[in-house]
């Protein structure tokens, strides 16, 4: 019987230095793409997060609770709107910085005024844990001279790195 393959001595081979190099060299770009497909390489902005709001009514206003909030969101990626059908208003370009010391660790981000048609209304977020970020049990209290009781207020968070809305809550004063 014929050999089929046969042992040429006439090359050599990769030294054991590059080759050794090389798979080092393998195993850390394996464990980089791996790393990228787990973790992904930050906070998916593609996608609006979601909460739901809860409103009880306060002395001249409302207070709007948030639920659970399914991702971590900086009060600075948040933007309101109020409309009556008629008028509407909005706060944006809220950052941490504007964090003023409150109680323990509740911290209020500065109140703000809004002109609302003939009325003034008077927004603080209180952020309970004090991290920047909107979290399940943060609260905005709306405040105003007086909420009409025959007029529904729509109130709206909206997330602005996709312009979709987070959460809306309905009431009337």
């Amino acid at each position: 019987m014929k050999k089929i393959w046969t042992v040429r001595k006439d090359t050599e081979a990769v030294s054991p230095v590059i080759a050794t190099i090389l798979m080092v060299a393998i195993t850390v770009v394996l464990a980089a793409v791996l790393y990228v497909m787990v973790l992904g390489f930050g906070t998916d902005t593609s996608q609006t997060p979601t909460t739901t709001l809860t409103d009880t009514t306060i002395t001249s206003g409302v207070k709007l609770t948030f639920g659970a909030v399914n991702a971590e969101i900086s009060w600075a990626d948040i933007s309101f709107l109020i409309s009556d059908g008629t008028y509407s208003a909005g706060w944006n370009n809220l950052t941490t910085a504007m964090l003023s010391g409150g109680l323990g660790d509740t911290q209020n981000l500065g109140t703000t005024n809004t002109a609302f048609g003939t009325l003034v209304v008077t927004m603080v977020i209180q952020d309970l844990s004090g991290n920047g970020k909107a979290d399940q049990g943060d609260n905005i209290k709306l405040t105003a001279t007086s909420f009409s009781a025959s007029v529904d207020y729509v109130f709206t968070a909206i997330y602005e790195p996709t312009d979709g809305n987070m959460a809306e809550a309905t009431f009337s004063g």
